[in-house]
């Protein structure tokens, strides 16, 4: 599962593109991962650093023409771990996505543009 938390945007209409600035957030359930619950100790809190050590869904954007990982002052990526395995990835983005418009009735068009989120599994 995932979700997409828009900041910002912009459409530029002479190159058929919007980049969007969003906090992408997926969640699922690795057994693996599961650990016995402490009092008060229910969920595991961590960073970037264990992100490459643990297996994340290969997600991918389709229409992804630039993309940026922020890394300001440190990597923009969070992990919960819950006890029963539940991982939550939340990571923030700047993505330029192509979207084809018809400008015919330009100023007074609407246009569509969406992120195609995309997994090899």
């Amino acid at each position: 599962m995932y979700q997409a938390h828009i900041l910002t945007y912009h459409i530029l209409f002479m190159k058929q593109d919007f980049t969007s600035d969003f906090y992408f957030r997926q969640s699922w359930r690795d057994s693996r991962l599961a650990f016995m619950k402490r009092p008060g100790i229910d969920a595991l809190f961590v960073g970037a650093e264990v992100s490459d050590k643990i297996w994340v869904p290969d997600t991918f954007f389709a229409n992804e023409k630039s993309a940026q990982f922020h890394r300001a002052t440190t990597e923009n990526t969070f992990i919960r771990i819950k006890s029963n395995g539940e991982v939550l990835r939340s990571i923030r983005l700047t993505i330029t996505s192509s979207c084809p418009m018809n400008l015919q009735y330009f100023p007074m068009d609407r246009q569509s543009c969406t992120i195609e989120v995309e997994s090899c599994e």
